[in-house]
């Protein structure tokens, strides 16, 4: 892995087109603490459309998406100046996505806990709109104590299939076992959490699958397919080291399935379903944090 530390010279990322402010409900910043993603390496690396963005693509790294990761070193006091400088209306305003291009929570963050400073810095504010922290790793049980800090945000952790063993045929991940006990610690202690079905990928049965996540405890959950969630209608991931690893990768049918079974039987569960990009760029109800 090619690690550097750099002081970046900004953090807080406006959205003003694309897949996060294309929805009813559009973020209006990215936060992200990493260049890069050492998950890169695992399954999620095989489609992850970041590895086709300007931000990787003119990072300067010659390494493959996964194997080198250029560290934000300053991010935290960036984030405090922004907000600390920024007017009351203006921060009430703030719906930020942490992260769009990495995963906050990615194996090199145990050690220089670039996410965890800045959850700290949140923590400092409670007039924020929301902030969403986007993650598949169980490292993120580490800070639940400061999330339950923060009143406006959200955990949320992909789950993208049920199958372990398929996730292990293709390059692995974080154990999904491991990923099932943080959905299952983060809301039992209150936090609200979601869960991202993104991208669906093959799972051992619909009603398994289903089941497993209705019966979550989760308030929020949303289906994706790659062909709707790359955000160039399946163009990237066509190119992409997933379409050749998966030959049946254009095919959203079981994600559809998924969903369709969700809608089905979410009824007195008290979850928010969405699809693709309105169930990311949704409603995250103030009451419900």
């Amino acid at each position: 892995m090619e690690i550097t530390l750099k002081d970046a010279k900004s953090i807080l990322t406006p959205q003003h087109n694309g897949f996060l402010a294309a929805g009813p409900y559009p973020f209006t910043h990215a936060l992200s603490g990493y260049v890069g993603c050492g998950f890169g390496q695992t399954t999620c690396g095989l489609y992850c459309y970041a590895q086709f963005l300007p931000n990787w693509s003119f990072s300067g790294f010659t390494a493959a998406w996964g194997q080198a990761v250029q560290i934000k070193a300053n991010a935290a006091q960036l984030l405090d100046k922004a907000l600390s400088t920024m007017k009351p209306a203006a921060r009430q305003q703030l719906r930020i996505f942490m992260s769009s291009t990495t995963d906050p929570y990615q194996p090199l963050e145990r050690k220089y806990q670039v996410t965890q400073h800045c959850l700290e810095v949140f923590a400092r504010y409670d007039d924020l709109d929301l902030l969403v922290v986007q993650t598949r790793s169980p490292l993120a049980e580490r800070d639940l104590s400061l999330l339950l800090q923060i009143p406006y945000a959200w955990l949320s952790i992909t789950i993208e299939t049920n199958d372990q063993a398929y996730l292990k045929g293709l390059k692995g991940g974080p154990s999904l076992s491991k990923r099932w006990e943080l959905v299952g610690a983060a809301s039992a202690a209150g936090i609200p959490t979601q869960i991202t079905i993104s991208p669906c990928l093959r799972y051992t049965g619909v009603e398994e699958f289903g089941q497993q996540l209705l019966h979550s405890g989760t308030r929020r959950q949303v289906v994706d397919s790659v062909t709707d969630g790359d955000g160039a209608q399946g163009e990237r991931t066509a190119r992409s080291p997933f379409a050749k690893a998966e030959p049946d990768w254009a095919n959203s049918s079981h994600a559809h399935q998924l969903y369709n079974y969700l809608l089905e039987n979410a009824a007195g569960t008290g979850i928010s379903l969405g699809w693709s990009n309105a169930g990311f760029c949704g409603k995250y109800p103030a009451d419900e944090r």
